[in-house]
């Protein structure tokens, strides 16, 4: 089981003249203290901050993203390198199925024994991609509300792309 509960982080409403990445952004835009995503593996959950977790993986959910939709199959490892998010995984897709395998070394409150005992996940790909929807949206319109864009942020543009490439929403936000 794999879902993020996105939130509804508060923003500072401000920009960073110095600012020319999107990791830069969301780390300016967003204040250490504010609503976290939480990320929940296999019934563990983990506190995702959009300031210093989010902000340092972005790059990589990018990648990730990028690669499971562009490719039919596929390998990548991840070293997710916040120290309150330290892990690698390896991800193998084929068609519509994703695999997950990962080894947890750090991460925020006393859950790593438990993320290393249950630490694979295999789902839908499609159902894994739309889990990032939510905070894909919310960094998205925080961009908005503080006056960034291409303008002023070199890689906008293909965070613009990714949003685009949603198929629909994670399993919390899905009207049924």
């Amino acid at each position: 089981m794999f879902y993020i509960q996105a939130c509804k982080p508060i923003n500072n409403r401000t920009v960073d003249e110095n600012d020319s990445k999107l990791m830069e952004a969301i780390e300016t835009i967003f204040p250490m203290r504010t609503e976290a995503a939480i990320m929940v593996w296999n019934y563990v959950s983990i506190p995702l901050s959009y300031k210093y977790d989010i902000s340092y993986m972005i790059n990589d959910i990018i990648i990730v993203i990028q690669e499971l939709v562009m490719k039919q199959e596929g390998i990548l490892i991840i070293n997710w390198l916040p120290d309150t998010f330290c892990s690698q995984w390896l991800i193998k897709w084929k068609e519509d199925i994703v695999e997950i395998h990962s080894r947890w070394y750090c991460v925020v409150g006393d859950i790593i024994d438990n993320l290393n005992r249950v630490s694979s996940i295999s789902m839908n790909k499609w159902d894994f991609i739309n889990e990032w929807e939510r905070v894909f949206y919310n960094i998205g319109i925080a961009l908005k509300e503080c006056g960034y864009s291409h303008k002023n942020i070199e890689d906008i543009e293909l965070f613009n792309k990714i949003c685009s490439m949603f198929s629909g929403k994670g399993i919390l936000y899905q009207i049924i």
